[in-house]
């Protein structure tokens, strides 16, 4: 199989579901392209007078589905600061991994930042773990019936509450390049409730929302000292929990590309790499799965360390990577400069 890369961000091509390439450059790359002809300051004044004239009269404001992470302070933050929201509802849904002293502080400074209700909601610890491990033996994607939830449950809880607005982070179909167009609007919306993606109010970026998030007091791995991750090249994205960014890995094991790859070649849209440092990045990194993170995943899911890597031999595409002497597996590219394009 012959493996080509974007010509602006390295970026692996044609192997992405959802995505492809406009004569070698990929959708993301367009679509970064496109959001410098939005007008966000008009956006942003819309969704004040939205807020003002669909908040409701409840008790809250609007629903803010909250990891504890960056994303979920920027988007408090901006809602409070900038929109008029006095009362928002933070609803947060668990995982069964270990958390991180970041993800602990960070759970707790959001709410006590901007003196919110805040809703823990966990799952049945035994249906979580039945279906993580399901969909990791079945499918290699640990964690499909929880982000299935991630976006349905906040939903639901809204509309118990009566609550008529929600608010997410980025349009990650548009970030990523599946959708050609940035929406305001989730899917799921309906005439009674309304979610939004406060990413296509403003001109989303990892940096735009860490500084946001640090002026409110969010913190990262580092500023804990608590875990140095191999197979990331950043510690201050999806640091709430251990095992977690197992799920994130598996996209290397049936695509040839994980998180190094989303971030290396976003920081190159942004003018922060080239894309040949994006690419030797990509090379050291994209491989790597962290010991504790797959040391947790395997506890929380009940199988062992023989059986997780029985499935992901299974799994592995074998026309993108290629096992090395010690086991692991490596992009091929990486090995034969001739099937590069």
């Amino acid at each position: 199989m012959e493996i080509r890369k974007c010509k602006k961000c390295g970026f692996i091509l044609g192997t992405r579901p959802n995505i492809s390439d406009v004569d070698g450059v990929c959708t993301p790359c367009i679509n970064a392209e496109k959001k410098k002809n939005i007008d966000f300051k008009k956006r942003q004044a819309w969704l004040t007078q939205y807020i003002k004239d669909n908040k409701g009269n409840g008790e809250y404001d609007c629903l803010v589905a909250v990891s504890g992470g960056k994303d979920s302070h920027m988007i408090v933050k901006r809602l409070v600061e900038n929109h008029g929201i006095k009362k928002p509802l933070l609803v947060t849904l668990m995982d069964e991994f270990t958390p991180t002293q970041a993800g602990i502080h960070n759970r707790k400074n959001i709410s006590e930042q901007f003196d919110c209700d805040h809703i823990y909601y966990r799952f049945s610890p035994k249906s979580f773990r039945e279906h993580a491990r399901e969909d990791f033996i079945n499918d290699c994607f640990s964690l499909k019936w929880y982000e299935e939830k991630i976006y349905a449950k906040p939903f639901e809880l809204a509309k118990k509450f009566g609550i008529n607005l929600v608010f997410y982070g980025e349009n990650a179909e548009f970030e990523y390049g599946a959708n050609e167009e940035l929406e305001i609007f989730h899917p799921l919306s309906d005439d009674e409730t309304k979610v939004i993606f406060l990413g296509a109010i403003y001109p989303y970026s990892i940096d735009d929302s860490l500084k946001e998030a640090r002026e409110v007091g969010f913190k990262d791995l580092d500023d804990f000292n608590e875990w140095q991750r191999s197979g990331q090249i950043e510690n201050h994205t999806q640091v709430d929990s251990i095992g977690y960014i197992v799920a994130v890995w598996l996209k290397f094991i049936k695509f040839g590309f994980q998180r190094v790859s989303d971030i290396a070649c976003r920081y190159v849209r942004d003018g922060k790499l080239t894309r040949e440092q994006a690419e030797l990045l990509i090379k050291e990194n994209d491989w790597q799965l962290d010991k504790a993170a797959k040391r947790d995943f395997c506890q929380m899911a009940g199988i062992t360390d023989k059986e997780f890597d029985e499935v992901i031999d299974r799994f592995a595409n074998r026309d993108l990577l290629i096992k090395d002497i010690n086991g692991n597996w490596r992009r091929k590219d990486y090995y034969d400069p001739q099937c590069i394009k």
